[in-house]
C-alpha cells in the first residue's frame, strides 16, 4: 500500500541514517533519487508551506506492507505550481519484495496524484548509468542533459585575478537573465524545462525578485555583470552553515567566456571569507567555459547526474484550448533521451 504521510522530512532523516550505515560497510536503503547537501536550503515560498497540509511544498509518500516500510518517494514543488522535482526516492533494503517493484509502484503512484493536482512536469537528477534508470523509461522520462558536481576544498592554491564589475541583484534583472538562460541553454532543454516565464526563471534561480534584508538571505549573495546590451554572467553564492558546504552557481553568455575565471576565482575567495569549508558548483554538461574554469579554478570534479523530465497529460476543457504540439517529442540526448514522449489531451465540451 502507499499513503502519504505529513512528516516531510523522514526521507532526510533515512537518508543520513543510510550514509552512517554504508561507513560502516552496512546498507539501509537503495537510495536512487537525494537531496545533495547544498540542495536542502529552502526556497522563499514560506517554510509554513512545508508544515501545514494546505498546498503543501513538500509532498511524501511512503510504500508499506503490514506497517513495514518498504520504500518512500518525496517531491518539491516549484514557485511555478506546476512543476515537481523528486527530491528523494529510494526502496529498503532486505525486504521480501524486489526494490524495482517498489520503486516502480512509487514512481506509477505519483504520476497519477500529479495529474489530479494539475502538475504538468516532474523532474528528477538520477546517478547516471544506474540500472534503475529503466525504471524511469518505463514511467516515461527523458533525460534531456547531464549535470556535473565539482569540489573545491579548502587550501586549494588559487592565482592572481582581475575581479569583473559586477551588480547585486535586482528584480530589473530578471528579462536580462532569462535572455541569458535562453543564449546559454540549447534548444532541446529549453524544451524539456518549458522556463517561458523571466519571472519563473528568476524565481527558481534567485528565489527572489527583490533584494532580501540580511536576516532573512542567510548571507547569500547574488551579482550580475552587466555588459551594456546584455547580462554577460550571473553568480550565486550561498553560504553555508552549520555542516553543509558553500554553493557557488555561475552562468556566463557564450560570447563572454572570458568572464567565467573571474566570475569563479571572485565567488570562491567572497565564500570563504565566510568561513573555510568546502564549496560545491554544479553545472550542465553544455556549459563548457565554466567548466574549464573550474577545472582551472582548483575544483575537481565528483560525480554526473542524468536530468530527467516527464511530461504529464494536459486536460482541456475546450478544444481550441488544445495546443498544436507534435505528438512525440524526442530531445536527441542518447541512451534514455531517446525514448519516445507522448502529450495526451483529453477534451471535455
Amino acid at each position: 500500500m502507499i499513503r502519504p504521510v505529513l512528516y516531510v522530512d523522514l526521507p532526510g532523516i533515512i537518508y543520513s541514517i543510510d550514509r552512517r550505515a554504508r561507513s560502516r560497510q552496512h546498507e539501509f536503503a537503495n537510495f536512487v533519487c537525494w537531496l545533495d547537501p547544498v540542495e536542502h536550503r529552502v526556497s522563499l515560498p514560506p517554510i509554513l508551506r512545508n508544515i501545514f497540509p494546505v498546498n503543501p511544498a513538500s509532498r511524501t509518500w511512503i510504500c508499506e506492507d503490514h506497517w513495514r516500510i518498504l520504500g518512500f518517494a518525496q517531491v518539491r514543488e516549484r514557485p511555478s505550481r506546476i512543476t515537481w522535482d523528486i527530491s528523494y526516492l529510494a526502496s529498503m533494503a532486505h525486504r521480501s519484495v524486489s526494490s524495482d517493484e517498489v520503486l516502480l509502484a512509487l514512481l506509477e503512484y505519483m504520476l497519477e496524484i500529479a495529474s489530479g493536482h494539475s502538475i504538468l512536469r516532474i523532474f528528477a537528477k538520477v546517478e547516471d548509468e544506474v540500472p534503475e534508470l529503466e525504471l524511469f523509461q518505463k514511467a516515461g522520462f527523458q533525460r534531456y542533459a547531464r549535470q556535473l558536481t565539482y569540489v573545491f576544498e579548502p587550501g586549494s592554491a588559487q592565482g592572481d585575478f582581475n575581479p569583473p564589475t559586477l551588480r547585486r541583484w535586482n528584480r530589473h534583472f530578471a528579462w536580462g537573465l532569462h535572455q541569458l538562460y535562453r543564449a546559454v541553454t540549447p534548444q532541446r532543454v529549453q524544451m524539456a524545462e518549458m522556463i517561458d516565464s523571466s519571472d519563473e526563471l528568476a524565481k527558481l534561480y534567485v528565489g527572489s525578485l527583490h533584494p532580501l534584508p540580511p536576516a532573512l538571505s542567510r548571507g547569500d549573495e547574488t551579482y550580475v555583470c552587466d555588459v551594456g546590451v546584455r547580462l554577460g554572467a550571473w553568480l550565486r553564492l550561498c553560504r553555508g552553515h552549520g555542516s553543509a558546504p558553500h554553493q557557488l552557481s555561475l552562468m556566463v553568455h557564450p560570447e563572454h567566456a572570458e568572464l567565467a575565471d573571474s566570475l569563479l576565482r571572485f565567488g570562491t575567495r567572497r565564500l570563504m571569507e565566510g568561513g573555510v569549508r568546502p564549496i560545491y558548483c554544479q553545472v550542465r554538461e553544455y556549459e563548457s567555459s565554466v567548466i574549464n574554469a573550474l577545472r582551472s579554478g582548483g575544483y575537481e570534479y565528483v560525480s554526473t547526474r542524468a536530468m530527467l523530465v516527464r511530461h504529464i497529460a494536459l486536460l482541456a476543457t475546450n478544444p481550441r484550448s488544445v495546443p498544436a504540439l507534435e505528438q512525440r517529442v524526442v530531445y536527441g540526448v542518447k541512451g534514455l533521451g531517446t525514448v519516445n514522449s507522448r502529450q495526451s489531451y483529453e477534451v471535455i465540451e
